[in-house]
């Protein structure tokens, strides 16, 4: 409830003075540094307001909208239901069935199971749930979407009929109970009639993805904080660890995959608000979202294992943050979809009909021809990565039967130049605006990380970052000099 306090959920419904939708999801990004199973409801309620804003009927929207953006401490939290034990990613499978209510015009009682239900237990609650009206066709196109709240009255004390079936027992995410729910002639109101549910949850997905994307930037972030922490204060053989030159590689390793899966998580947050406002932005959104998604999720993994290690058996236990960082960051890979969906969903939008392979390389274009001169060699990495995508697009535009075959290449190759891309547009503000020449070496090394051929001996040869590894962990890399003796 702190959260919604704060307001940064309101204020982005405000008619008089409407916020960007990157606040909710910087406060994802803070909040997930924490406890991503705090942040897991807030990712749901923030894709149902505005699916409550935009498209709900008015009497809907007029009678539940209010209470989910509450700041006095009695904000209904909410979820998105979509999953049953049969069909999981393919929600076109679900049987849960909408029966009319006569006596009330656009009521339902719904009749079935969902599979998967966190954010479940608050004092007040709502959820969209994809189901199938009454008689409606099988698949995807007879699914409508429809609002599940928690209670049945206006005071909110009457309870809705449901039955909790069994709490979850889960890898991670402890503090926030998963349940399994029988609907069982359930109240619930439609949103969106029989073959606009799918697209309309779809467009929560959207939301609650670029949030998953923040919150793995915010573990990245919080394993950064945690191998800077532990290595600056712990000595062995009569110096501080921080000063071990493996150590130092591994932190810098860390840095470098937080804040280019930042880059991600923040384009995708961008993205996500400029597609709120301007509808031709929406094929850039998908897009970006699927990568960040997957992408991010990766790479929390990878800090947060690298941060345990770093701690050592203290990062084992329970005493320490590391261990739960590495529990919860395993969700992330795959809430909202696992790797392959968001590698289908990515092949969709390049090669449908809103040709989004396009209008990949024409941002990439875009970023490329923004760079100073004296990121000439970045330029022309990008340059070279629009030239090799662009074979690939037209070799899979020839031949679709390879497109599933190759669809999570595709991704990883993707998020990894738009990665790359992105920390040298972020490099060239710093450059311009700041003199800090940090982001520069970070892209650069970023680029030695992920594009350097593998060798069979190692390089002998440390990277600009790497040298300067006493300025990057202090936050800014003014000029080309040798690094200063670190001081815990």
């Amino acid at each position: 409830q702190e959260l919604y306090r704060m307001g940064t959920l309101s204020k982005c419904f405000d008619p008089k003075d409407k916020a960007n939708h990157v606040l909710p999801l910087v406060t994802q990004y803070l909040t997930s540094q924490s406890d991503i199973s705090t942040g897991c409801p807030y990712a749901m309620t923030h894709p149902v307001a505005y699916i409550l804003d935009t498209f709900a009927p008015a009497p809907l929207r007029k009678k539940y909208l209010s209470e989910v953006l509450r700041i006095d401490g009695k904000t209904a939290v909410c979820g998105t239901w979509a999953t049953e034990r049969h069909s999981g990613s393919d929600v076109g499978g679900s049987i849960t069935e909408a029966k009319p209510v006569k006596k009330d015009k656009g009521t339902h009682s719904l009749h079935g199971h969902n599979w998967f239900t966190s954010a479940f237990g608050f004092k007040k609650f709502l959820a969209i749930k994809t189901a199938r009206p009454q008689g409606a066709a099988k698949g995807n196109k007879g699914l409508g979407l429809y609002l599940v709240p928690s209670h049945i009255d206006s005071e909110w004390s009457v309870p809705n009929a449901f039955d909790i079936d069994h709490l979850k027992r889960k890898m991670g995410t402890k503090g926030l109970p998963t349940v399994e729910v029988t609907l069982n002639g359930t109240t619930s109101y439609e949103i969106a009639p029989e073959g606009q549910g799918l697209k309309m949850m779809m467009t929560a997905l959207g939301c609650s993805r670029a949030h998953n994307a923040m919150a793995a930037a915010g573990v990245m972030h919080r394993s950064y904080l945690e191998a800077l922490s532990w290595t600056a204060n712990r000595e062995t053989f009569g110096a501080p660890l921080i000063t071990r030159p493996m150590i130092q590689k591994r932190i810098t390793d860390i840095a470098t995959t937080w804040m280019a899966g930042s880059a991600l998580a923040f384009e995708a947050a961008d993205s996500f608000d400029k597609a709120t406002k301007d509808p031709t932005q929406a094929v850039w959104m998908r897009m970006t979202v699927a990568i960040a998604k997957y992408k991010t999720a990766e790479q929390a993994v990878w800090c947060a294992q690298k941060a345990l290690e770093i701690t050592g058996g203290n990062g084992y236990t329970e005493d320490y943050a590391t261990s739960r960082l590495m529990r919860d960051a395993m969700v992330l890979t795959v809430w909202e979809g696992p790797e392959q969906i968001q590698a289908l969903e990515l092949m969709r939008m390049l090669f449908g009909k809103d040709d989004g392979a396009q209008v990949f390389l024409e941002r990439l274009t875009e970023i490329a021809s923004g760079l100073p001169a004296e990121m000439k060699a970045e330029a022309e990495n990008i340059k070279g990565c629009v030239a090799d995508l662009k074979t690939s697009f037209e070799r899979a535009q020839k031949d679709p039967s390879l497109v599933e075959e190759v669809a999570d290449d595709f991704l990883n190759t993707m998020s990894n130049v738009l990665a790359y891309s992105l920390l040298a547009k972020e490099a060239a503000w710093e450059l311009k605006n700041d003199k800090n020449q940090k982001k520069l070496m970070v892209t650069r090394h970023y680029h030695t990380m992920v594009f350097s051929p593998a060798k069979a001996a190692p390089a002998f040869k440390k990277t600009d970052l790497q040298n300067h590894f006493n300025m990057l962990v202090e936050g800014k890399i003014r000029a080309q000099k040798k690094s200063r003796s670190f001081n815990p």
